[in-house]
C-alpha cells in the first residue's frame, strides 16, 4: 500500500495504462463538445428574419401612438393623464381602415394590437410637457420599445418667454 501512494509509483501506474496519443485525444475531445455545446446555447435566443420584420412593425406602431398623442395634444393643449387608456383616448386620431367585407375597423385594432405582446402602457409626470409610452415586440426575445416627445413642451415655451 506505501508504494502506491509514492508519486513515482503513481505516475508509472498510468503511464503503463494509457497510450501518449489517448490523453491528447480525449482533451481534444472534450474541448470540441464544450466549443459545440456553448454555440448551441448561445444560438437559441438570436432572432430571424420573422422577428427583425415583428420588432419594425412595433416600432412604426410606436410611431404612429407618438404622432396620435401630438395630435392630441394639439387638440388639448396638453396629454393625457398618467394611466390614461390609450386606445379610448386615441381611437379617434388613429383612423378607420375598410375591409373587403365593407366594414370599418380602427387602426388601432388593425396596426397597433397586433404589434406588442405586452402593452403599449402610457404614463405621464406632467401632461403639458411630456409623456413616455413601452411596450414589448412579439419577437422570439420581447424586444422593449419605447417613445417620448420629440422635444420637452415647458422648455421650449420658456426659451420663447425669455426671448420676448
Amino acid at each position: 500500500m506505501t508504494n502506491l501512494l509514492n508519486c513515482d509509483n503513481f505516475y508509472m501506474f498510468f503511464k503503463d495504462k494509457r497510450k501518449k496519443g489517448d490523453v491528447m485525444k480525449k482533451l481534444l475531445s472534450l474541448l470540441l463538445s464544450f466549443i459545440i455545446i456553448t454555440m448551441f446555447i448561445g444560438c437559441v435566443r438570436k432572432g430571424t428574419v420573422t422577428d427583425i420584420a415583428k420588432i419594425k412593425q412595433a416600432d412604426r406602431a410606436i410611431k404612429l401612438i407618438r404622432n396620435a398623442l401630438e395630435e392630441y395634444y394639439i387638440d388639448h393643449k396638453s396629454y393625457p393623464e398618467d394611466g390614461a387608456n390609450l386606445k379610448e383616448i386615441l381611437a379617434s386620431y388613429m383612423g378607420k381602415t375598410k375591409t373587403a367585407k365593407g366594414l370599418y375597423i380602427s387602426n388601432w385594432d388593425k396596426n397597433i394590437l397586433p404589434a406588442f405582446s405586452e402593452g403599449p402602457f402610457y404614463s405621464t409626470i406632467d401632461p403639458k410637457s411630456t409623456y413616455f409610452v413601452k411596450a414589448k415586440a412579439t419577437d422570439i426575445n420581447k424586444t422593449p420599445i419605447s417613445v417620448r416627445p420629440t422635444i420637452i413642451r415647458k422648455q421650449k415655451e420658456e426659451k420663447k418667454k425669455k426671448n420676448k
